[in-house]
């Protein structure tokens, strides 16, 4: 199990992400909480407040085509389900409202990041809340990243096949990119920017505008942007440095949680390993 961590952002206006996470806890009717975000049904399953933190599990109700169960000797075969009944892919996820940082466990066919901020924003359609994760990266990238005076290129790949409305609307700096190549067929958009000659030369805002908004993507869908590499300096007399801000996203994996008879996770197992992330992270999440 694979846990990412984010910054919780909130658009002006919007009210305090734990009296959104308040009114989850008292709706006791599963079918209530349900909200469609991307044409998908969403819903969180549990919610709990512990020491100060929120747990959630999220899930994913999937009534499409899915697995089936298997045997050494015995050939594949369906689930029976009752009227209503599908698959449902699970996600955790911890709120410390201390600190403002999202936990969330990593599950590809499951619930996202980014689904997950939606969720939240569209739960109450009586507010005009709007929230966004933000990746955290690991210290030593995030000091680094910010101390770059000078920005010489930035390269980045997106797959405009996975890109929702939403990420388009976060990529508005990169509009024009984006829908010349959903209008000419592409499935992907491979771009780099740089410059060249004088060494205190260093891209125009507007990049660093396409930037901020690579990563608001990256924190929402991360299966959109495929490649984000920043290559920069801290002054006209330092070294060039090439930092992945895709490979170095504060991450961690835990290999010992115990299946349950079912060949599921737990929630509380889940739960327990997003416990041990946070607190692993300390110093960093502040």
């Amino acid at each position: 199990m694979k846990v990412h961590a984010y910054k919780v952002e909130f658009a002006d206006g919007s009210q305090p992400l734990e009296e959104v996470l308040q009114q989850i806890e008292n709706e006791q009717s599963l079918r209530e909480r349900i909200r469609l975000i991307n044409q998908v049904e969403l819903r969180v399953e549990s919610i709990t407040q512990l020491d100060g933190l929120w747990l959630m599990d999220f899930v994913r109700i999937r009534t499409s085509h899915g697995p089936g169960k298997v045997g050494r000797d015995s050939e594949v075969e369906g689930f029976e389900f009752e009227e209503e009944e599908g698959f449902g892919e699970e996600t955790a996820a911890l709120y410390d409202p201390t600190t403002g940082y999202i936990l969330i466990q990593y599950n590809h066919f499951g619930v996202r990041g980014g689904a997950i901020a939606d969720y939240f924003s569209a739960y109450d359609g009586t507010e005009n809340n709007l929230y966004t994760f933000k990746p955290k990266y690991d210290e030593d990238v995030e000091r680094r990243l910010i101390n770059h005076g000078i920005t010489r290129k930035i390269s980045f790949c997106l797959d405009v096949t996975r890109m929702s409305e939403q990420d388009r609307q976060r990529g508005r700096p990169l509009s024009e990119a984006i829908d010349y190549g959903r209008q000419n067929g592409a499935d992907k958009i491979k771009v780099e920017i740089s410059v060249h000659g004088e060494r205190n030369r260093s891209l125009a805002q507007g990049a660093l505008d396409g930037l901020a908004a690579l990563r608001s993507i990256l924190g929402q869908n991360p299966d959109a942007v495929t490649k984000l590499e920043v290559s920069g300096k801290e002054n006209q007399d330092s070294v060039t440095e090439v930092l992945d801000l895709i490979a170095h996203r504060l991450s961690v994996e835990f290999n010992d949680l115990v299946l349950g008879a079912d060949l599921r996770y737990p929630r509380d197992e889940r739960w327990r390993a997003l416990i041990r992330a946070k607190n692993g992270w300390r110093q960093m999440l502040r």
